[in-house]
C-alpha cells in the first residue's frame, strides 16, 4: 500500500490504521531516530508511550482524535530519555485500498530547540490564510502520491468536477480520466517521477461526476524529500473547455466555409507579396490543371508555373502588382480550351489583402467563367442588329412599293373595268408586287441568324 522509500537520515514515516489500531508501515530509520527496538511497536499501540511525558502524550492523543479528515497538525516535542527534540506532522486520511482511516506521521529531527513540550495545534491564522488562498484559486491544484492516489485537491477542482473530498482523496488518478486518454496521464505521471524538477505538460479531457467532459490543461512537477527521492506529484491545471469549444466552433465554421468555397465553380485564390500562392480553391486548381496540364500547389511562385507562357506571366505580374499597390479592379481574361480550341473568357476581380494594421500582405482574386454570358450577349447584339435591319427594310424597301401599289389602285377605272388604261395599270401592279415580294424576302433573310 505504501512505498517504503528510504528516508534521509534523521527522518522517518509511520502509518497507523485507526480502525484496526495497528501500524501498517514504518521506515527503518524510525528505530535509529527513537533508539528503540523492533518490538517497541508491537508492545505499544502509540509509539510515543514511554518516550514523552505523560501529560504531553495525553494532550497529543486529544488533539489527534480531534483531527478532521485530510487535516494535518504539527508538533515539536522532547524525547525525555534522549533529550532530543523532533518535529512530527500528522495527517488523517483514507486508505484507498481498505477504506480505513489512517494517520500518516512524518517525523524529522527538530531544527531548533523549543523550550518545553509544544502540543499539537490546529492550523493557525497563517495556515488558515494559506488554505483560503489555495481554495480561492481559479486554477486546479492537486497532489498525487507515488502510488498514483490523490493526497490533496483544492476546492476549485471539487466544484468543477462535482466531487466531494472523500470521493477523491485516496483514489487513483485514473478515476478522473477517460479510458481513451488514460495513457496520456500515465505517461505524464511516469515522466514526473523519472524527471524530478522538470515541468511536464498535459492536455486531456477530464470527466466530471455527472459524466460531463471538461477539456483541461496541466503542468505537473515532482516533489522530492531532502534526499532527492520523489514523494509526490503536484499539478496545477485549468479548465479550457470554453476555449476548446470556441476553437471547435471556429474549425466547424472554417470547414463549412471551405466546403462552400470548394463547391462553387468560381475560382478563388490569393498570392502573397512575393507572388506565391497562399490559397487556391478546388475549382481554380482544376481549371489551371485543365488549361495547362500542370497542377499548381500552395507556396509555389505563380510566375514559375511551367504551364504559363512568358507573356501570360508578365501580364499577370502586372495585374497582381496593381492589387498589391492597393488598387481594386476587374479584367476579362481570355484562354483557349485545349480540347475544343474554343475561346474561354473569365472575369477576374483583384483585391488587396490588408492586415489589422492596414498593411497589404497579398492579393485576393475571384474569377468567374463568363464565356456563356458573352455568347448570349453576342447573340442578343446580333438579334438586335437583325431587328434594326428588319425595321429599316420595312421602313424603306417595303413601304415604297406598297405606296406605289396604293397609288396605282387609286388610278384604276372602277366603273369601266375594260378601260384600256386599266390594262397598263395592272401591268404596273405586277411589277410593284414583284418588288414587294423581294422586300419580304429580304426581311425574312434578316431574321435568320448567320
Amino acid at each position: 500500500m505504501f512505498d517504503p522509500n528510504p528516508s534521509a537520515k534523521g527522518n522517518c514515516t509511520i502509518v497507523f490504521d485507526v480502525n484496526e489500531q495497528k501500524y501498517l508501515f514504518v521506515t527503518e530509520s524510525f528505530y535509529d531516530l527513537f533508539e528503540v527496538g523492533a518490538d517497541h511497536l508491537h508492545k505499544n499501540s502509540d509509539f510515543l508511550n514511554g518516550l514523552v511525558k505523560p501529560e504531553s502524550l495525553a494532550h497529543i492523543k486529544e488533539l489527534t482524535e480531534g483531527l478532521d479528515l485530510n487535516e494535518s497538525a504539527q508538533i515539536t516535542y522532547l524525547l525525555e530519555a534522549l533529550q532530543k527534540k523532533v518535529t512530527e506532522k500528522r495527517t488523517l486520511t483514507i486508505d484507498g485500498l481498505t477504506g480505513h482511516k489512517i494517520i500518516i506521521s512524518t517525523i524529522t529531527t527538530a531544527l531548533a530547540a523549543v523550550p518545553g513540550s509544544i502540543p499539537f495545534s490546529k492550523p493557525g491564522p497563517r495556515e488558515q490564510f494559506l488554505n483560503s488562498l489555495i481554495d480561492s484559486q481559479t486554477n486546479f491544484l492537486v497532489r498525487i502520491g507515488i502510488d498514483g492516489k490523490f493526497s490533496f485537491v483544492n476546492r476549485r477542482f471539487l466544484k468543477t468536477f462535482g466531487y466531494e473530498e472523500k470521493e477523491i482523496i485516496g483514489y487513483h488518478f485514473s478515476k478522473t480520466t477517460i479510458p481513451e486518454e488514460a495513457h496520456l496521464c500515465e505517461e505524464a505521471f511516469i515522466n514526473c517521477i523519472n524527471n524530478p524538477g522538470k515541468i511536464i505538460r498535459l492536455v486531456h479531457k477530464k470527466p466530471a461526476k455527472d459524466g460531463g467532459l471538461h477539456d483541461t490543461e496541466w503542468e505537473f512537477v515532482s516533489i522530492t524529500d531532502d534526499s532527492g527521492v520523489v514523494v509526490e506529484i503536484q499539478g496545477i491545471g485549468r479548465d479550457i473547455t470554453p476555449q476548446m469549444q470556441i476553437r471547435e466552433e471556429a474549425l466547424q465554421i472554417k470547414d463549412s466555409l471551405e466546403a462552400l468555397i470548394n463547391n462553387t465553380q468560381d475560382h478563388i485564390w490569393s498570392v502573397d507579396k512575393e507572388l506565391r500562392y497562399l490559397y487556391m480553391n478546388q475549382a481554380y486548381v482544376e481549371q489551371v490543371t485543365y488549361l495547362t496540364g500542370i497542377k499548381p500547389y500552395k507556396g509555389q511562385y505563380s510566375y514559375k508555373h511551367e504551364g504559363f507562357s512568358k507573356q501570360i506571366v508578365d501580364d499577370w505580374t502586372v495585374y497582381y502588382n496593381r492589387a498589391l499597390s492597393g488598387e481594386r479592379y476587374d479584367i476579362i481574361s481570355e484562354s483557349i480550351d485545349p480540347a475544343s480550341g474554343q475561346r474561354l473568357y473569365f472575369e477576374v476581380s483583384f483585391n488587396p489583402i490588408y492586415t489589422a494594421a492596414g498593411d497589404i500582405i497579398g492579393a485576393g482574386c475571384f474569377g468567374h467563367n463568363i464565356t456563356e454570358r458573352l455568347k448570349i450577349q453576342k447573340e442578343l447584339v446580333s438579334q438586335n442588329d437583325r431587328l434594326r435591319n428588319i425595321a429599316s427594310l420595312s421602313s424603306h424597301e417595303l413601304r415604297r412599293p406598297v405606296a406605289s401599289m396604293l397609288g396605282l389602285i387609286g388610278l384604276m377605272d372602277r366603273e369601266d373595268f375594260y378601260n384600256p388604261e386599266n390594262k397598263e395599270i395592272i401591268a404596273h401592279l405586277f411589277t410593284v408586287s414583284a418588288e414587294i415580294d423581294k422586300a419580304i424576302r429580304l426581311v425574312v433573310d434578316s431574321t435568320i441568324a448567320k
